[in-house]
């Protein structure tokens, strides 16, 4: 069941293509292509059934709804993909209640951010979100740079939406 996902905010790939300007359309092939592959990478996804759009900003980072099928009964549907300038990673809808890829994102952000204070703390990553670098003091500065411009810049613009 979706009912906690509202898709009247995220959109086709296709209808995306058609909106986004010529130069940005490479990057959004790429970050579609990146967020399918990801979870594809994971032994639980049978396959990619659908995508959907929910935020782009070009070179930064993609929001994107997945639909998989997997052979296993605990996994959901439906996984907002984050994908861009920053480690991947998905938000399984189900546990955090995100109904719109604003929500997606700021559930991300949380998560990388328990992530970086873990490194910045000397602390094991263990149990954590999984970020696809060493977890080196120097990686959590990086990550913690484009966390706070994500936290400042982009999601005060969706806090309506932030639920």
């Amino acid at each position: 069941m979706r009912s906690n996902i509202d898709e009247t905010k995220t959109v086709k790939i296709t209808e995306a293509r058609k909106k986004i300007d010529q130069e940005e359309r490479a990057g959004f092939e790429d970050y579609n292509m990146r967020a399918e592959k990801y979870i594809e990478s994971f032994s639980w996804c049978d396959a990619v059934v659908g995508m959907r759009v929910g935020l782009f900003f070009p070179d930064i980072l993609s929001v994107f709804l997945v639909e998989i099928e997997s052979s296993l009964p605990h996994i959901p549907e439906l996984v907002w993909v984050v994908i861009g300038d920053l480690p991947p990673a998905y938000v399984r809808y189900e546990k955090t209640a995100c109904g719109n890829a604003a929500c997606a994102l700021n559930s991300y952000v949380g998560a990388m951010y328990e992530w970086v204070e873990a490194v910045e703390n000397g602390q094991s990553v263990e149990g954590l979100v999984r970020v696809n670098v060493a977890p080196t003091k120097e990686w959590a500065k990086e990550l913690r740079g484009r966390l706070e411009f994500i936290d400042e810049d982009i999601l005060p613009e969706y806090e309506q939406f932030l639920t």
